[in-house]
């Protein structure tokens, strides 16, 4: 069983969960009104699942939030109807729909005021969010330079998470580097005629490549050079590569 952290982990005083559950209950209250306005079906069952909802604090699929909710007790929803639930919190504002790219949509509060981008793990599919005020000040200059008047953004990082990172091998097999991912060849093994292939390719030690595509199903693409190169499974398996971080060096 998936088990969900009912409030944040960070300590609070008394005096600030008491403010959180009056939120809970302003944003409530809130539904409840827009609900009654459009004359909307199973208003106490929606009002339910926003009660249970507002107290992840976390980003959620809907299979998991039915599991959630079904955990509590309630066993009167199916996906069909908190789909259709959760679509009227993001139109009414109480809740922000992201669709990462190869993850299942997840859902997160939307508090008004408050934006955050997030940092996306390819590997584990981690989703950590960050505000930076140096990266939205200097977006806003940006705008201004262009004279443009930004409503609204958002910015995904995909990448690896440190814990994924540490996982790894050493000198992994070119064939599990992430799509993106940029790694230094260190080493060819396997016959003669697989090093002879390689360095006709201008594959050796020490070459930087960027991992295009790594699809089981299709060409294991790489640019090297500025050249886009086409490997079977054999030679992917057969270059082992460090990461070549992004990051500048650390003084």
């Amino acid at each position: 069983m998936i088990k969900f952290p009912r409030f944040r982990n960070r300590k609070k005083k008394p005096s600030q969960v008491i403010s959180d559950i009056e939120q809970h209950n302003i944003e409530r209250q809130q539904f409840r009104e827009v609900l009654e306005s459009i004359n909307a079906t199973r208003i106490p069952d929606r009002l339910k699942i926003l009660d249970e909802f507002l107290t992840v604090e976390l980003h959620i699929t809907l299979p998991d939030l039915l599991q959630f909710i079904e955990a509590g007790g309630n066993k009167n929803y199916d996906l069909d109807f908190l789909g259709e639930t959760m679509d009227m919190f993001c139109q009414c504002g109480f809740a922000q729909k992201n669709e990462f790219e190869t993850q299942e949509a997840t859902y997160e509060h939307h508090h008004l005021g408050d934006h955050h981008d997030h940092f996306i793990c390819t590997s584990c599919g981690l989703i950590r969010e960050f505000r930076n005020n140096r990266l939205e000040g200097l977006q806003m200059e940006i705008a201004a330079e262009f004279n443009f008047h930004p409503l609204q953004h958002k910015m995904e990082i995909y990448g690896l998470c440190e814990d994924c990172l540490a996982k790894r091998e050493v000198n992994p097999p070119l064939q599990l580097a992430a799509v993106g991912e940029k790694v230094r060849i260190v080493e060819i093994v396997g016959s003669r005629e697989m090093q002879a292939r390689m360095a006709a390719m201008g594959l050796s030690p020490g070459i930087l490549l960027e991992v295009i595509n790594n699809n089981p199903g299709g060409p294991f693409i790489v640019a090297a050079h500025d050249t886009r190169l086409a490997l079977d499974l054999a030679m992917a398996q057969s270059i082992l590569v460090t990461h070549a971080c992004r990051h500048p060096d650390k003084k």
